[in-house]
Parts: C-alpha cells; sequence; structure tokens
C-alpha cells in the first residue's frame, strides 16, 4: 500500500526543503559539499519519514530542472510540484477558499441561462474584484471565463455587446477565456492594463501589473499585445512579454526565467537561480509592511519552493539554509541580512 501523504504544512516538509534550497544556492563550491551533503544524508537517515519527503522533493526537482531546459509550454511548469501542492486542498485554508470559490461558481452557473433570457446576462458588466495582501480568489464570470486574482490585486468588468473588456487596476491576474456560447455572436476578450491593451485569441495566461511595467506570461493559445505607436505583437505559448512604460515590448522564453510565473496558483512561489533580492521582493508582496533584503547579500543565487501562506515561515527557511539572519523590529518591518550583521 502507497504510504499516506504529508502534508505540505509538515515540519518534515520545511526542513528538506531548507536543505533543498542550501543545496543550490552555491552549487559551485566545492569546499561547501561535501560538508553539505553529509549533513542531508545524516538528517535523511534519521528517519524513514525524511527519507520520504526528501525524495519526493527531489524527484520534483529533477522534473522541474528538465523542463526548464526544454522548450515546453510555461503550462507544465508547475506540474512536477502538483503532487505536493495539491495536499494543499486538505488544510483548513485550502478548504475555505476553494469552498467559497465553488459556492460562487455553483451560484453563477444555476443563474446563467435565466438571466440571459431575461436580457440581464451582462448584470456583471461594471462589477470590481480585489484581493487583500496575501490573499486569492477564484471566480467563474458570465461568459464562462476562469479568473484567478493573485494578492493585492483588483479588477472591473466591462462587458458590452461588442467585446469583453477586463480592467487590471492593479496587481496580477490569471485567466482562462471562456467560449462565451450563450451569447448569439462572438466577442472578443480583451484585457486593459496601464501599459497596453490584450487581446486573447482562445487562450490561457497570466497577467501581473507591476511599477516597472505589465508582463504577460502565455501558457496556451495566443495573445496579441496592442501599444501605442506599435505594430501589434502576438504572444505564443511558452513566451513571456514584459511591456514596458514607454511602450518597448520585450519578448523573451518562459522557460528561462528564474521564476515559475503561475506557481501562485497552487500557492507556491517556486524559483531556481534566482537573485535573493528578487525572492525577497516576491514574498513582500504577500505582507504587510517593510521587507527589505541587505544589498550585501542581494546577488546570493537561491532555489527551491516556497509556500505562501506564511512568509515568514519561507523566510526562516531561507535563514535556516544560509547565513542570514531575520530582524525583525516590529512584525511590519523586516530585514534579510548577513547572518551576524546589524
Amino acid at each position: 500500500m502507497p504510504s499516506n501523504p504529508i502534508p505540505l504544512q509538515d515540519p518534515v516538509l520545511d526542513q528538506a526543503i531548507a536543505w533543498l534550497v542550501k543545496l543550490r544556492a552555491f552549487p559551485g563550491d566545492a569546499a561547501v559539499a561535501p560538508e553539505l551533503q553529509a549533513g542531508i544524508a545524516a538528517w535523511r537517515a534519521a528517519d524513514p519519514r525524511h527519507e520520504q519527503v526528501w525524495s519526493e522533493l527531489m524527484a520534483s526537482e529533477e522534473q522541474f530542472q528538465r523542463l526548464v531546459a526544454l522548450p515546453v509550454p510555461a503550462s507544465q511548469w508547475h506540474g512536477p510540484l502538483k503532487r505536493l501542492n495539491q495536499r494543499r486542498q486538505h488544510s483548513q485554508s485550502r478548504r475555505r477558499w476553494m469552498g467559497n470559490a465553488m459556492l460562487g461558481l455553483g451560484a453563477i452557473a444555476l443563474g446563467a441561462v435565466a438571466a440571459r433570457q431575461a436580457g440581464l446576462f451582462e448584470a456583471l458588466d461594471g462589477a470590481s474584484y480585489a484581493t487583500r495582501t496575501g490573499d486569492q480568489r477564484q471566480l467563474r464570470l458570465g461568459d464562462g471565463t476562469a479568473l484567478a486574482l493573485n494578492t493585492s490585486s483588483s479588477v472591473q468588468l466591462r462587458f458590452d455587446d461588442t467585446r469583453r473588456l477586463l480592467l487590471l487596476r492593479q496587481g496580477e491576474i490569471f485567466i482562462d477565456t471562456g467560449a462565451d456560447a450563450q451569447w448569439p455572436h462572438h466577442r472578443p476578450f480583451w484585457v486593459q492594463t496601464a501599459h497596453a491593451r490584450l487581446q486573447a485569441l482562445g487562450t490561457r495566461f497570466d497577467v501581473r501589473q507591476h511599477g516597472d511595467g505589465t508582463q504577460l506570461t502565455v501558457l496556451e493559445g495566443r495573445v496579441a499585445v496592442h501599444v501605442a505607436g506599435v505594430d501589434p505583437l502576438v504572444a505564443q505559448p511558452g513566451e513571456i512579454v514584459d511591456i514596458h512604460p514607454d511602450g518597448r515590448l520585450v519578448r523573451r522564453a518562459a522557460r528561462a526565467s528564474a521564476m515559475d510565473p503561475t506557481a501562485w496558483l497552487e500557492q507556491s512561489l517556486v524559483v531556481r537561480q534566482m537573485r535573493l533580492a528578487d525572492v525577497v521582493a516576491q514574498l513582500a508582496r504577500y505582507r504587510s509592511g517593510w521587507l527589505q533584503c541587505d544589498p550585501a547579500v542581494a546577488d546570493w543565487q537561491v532555489s527551491g519552493v516556497f509556500q505562501l501562506q506564511d512568509t515568514d515561515v519561507a523566510l526562516e527557511a531561507l535563514a535556516q539554509a544560509l547565513p542570514l539572519t531575520i530582524e525583525r523590529r516590529t512584525r511590519f518591518w523586516v530585514r534579510v541580512a548577513a547572518a551576524g550583521k546589524r
């Protein structure tokens, strides 16, 4: 019989991730490797559960590295971690989050046909949805589109007879466009950000609006990027397009990114050889207050899988795995610095 799954919240998994982060942080340091390998071996041998979790984590890491090295769609990136992440559905917070989403889906589905017949199908037009810092939300719109909002995000719907328009006011969203089957004719689906207008061409994609512009990640289908004064660019599956405030469009392969752009859908942060300062900046998105990284350690390379449900746990994992200290003046003032530095 298969062994019982270990919950993601289990401290053994946190310990395994801490070892993995340390193992991947300095891959070229031969002097550290023997001592580190010995420490990992001793930890694995200390308890059968340690070996079980380590084996599964390493299998996921191995698959993730293969996927990053191969030209595969970004939609497959979270696959190697699916076995680990899907266990979160057993936690209370996951049940509550998904339960609320499914209640919303059921209510919309039951009312969609009746609303359409009554001429009220576009009752969602003008509706706004938002999330607070650290929260996420999943919705099913009346046209069948699945919409997920990441932390500190807000959107507004503008649906009419000719088009479906979603205004991204701030933050990040994931969209799986619906067929709009209840409408008598096809209406194009658009996402408007502060920097561009994006036309979905039957697709699944992620859009993040931030201070440096807009980032588009296409998982399936295609997305046309429209910027004033620039010919439209059609992004393909597995591509990221960085849209700068000055209108510049920079296309790059998602497989070359240091971060899985859609791991947040599983409430995870997955990074590979990413600057510590950038990892800390990502964690800061999911917590209130001030979280910064000391410039002295900003360029350290980090690889690992971190939970976003509790960023304090992620910070402690970094501190345990690397020679770092987490300085806390208050719960809202936190700095990541080199161990022993004040």
